[in-house]
């Protein structure tokens, strides 16, 4: 996905940090959900995020899919834990995309964790007996 956002000019481009916790579920998301992730971002019409290991990127699917913001560069070198904000590099690819960057990390931070625990769910089966010990 990396290389499709390279090929896009760029209105501007600045460093930012992302909050641990938006970093650490994505990822999480990542992980159990699928690598690459391409979730409805309910609220902001016709907007979806795709995600994948290098780069987070809000498109705007009634557009073919134009960029519309792009995180990517995560640096997690300095990490020393699991709450520090990562720092990254945004881009921006329309004029008032500025507007709604927070809006679209929250929101797709809200539907990663309902698909999250909708998978765990349907993942747990329904027959199985926990042991309990009784004394």
């Amino acid at each position: 996905m990396i290389s499709t956002i390279e090929d896009i000019p760029k209105l501007r481009s600045e460093f930012t940090m992302i909050d641990g916790t938006y970093y650490n579920n994505i990822r999480l998301a990542l992980s159990r959900l699928g690598n690459p992730l391409r979730v409805k971002l309910p609220g902001l019409r016709g907007m979806d995020i795709l995600i994948d290991d290098k780069a987070w990127v809000c498109v705007d699917r009634t557009l073919y899919d134009l960029p519309v913001l792009a995180w990517t560069e995560f640096d997690r070198s300095e990490r020393q834990g699991l709450h520090d904000p990562i720092p990254c590099m945004l881009h921006f690819y329309h004029l008032h995309a500025d507007m709604i960057s927070s809006t679209v990390l929250k929101t797709a931070y809200k539907q990663l964790l309902k698909m999250l625990k909708t998978e765990e769910s349907i993942t747990l089966p329904s027959n199985v007996t926990y042991l309990r010990k009784s004394f």
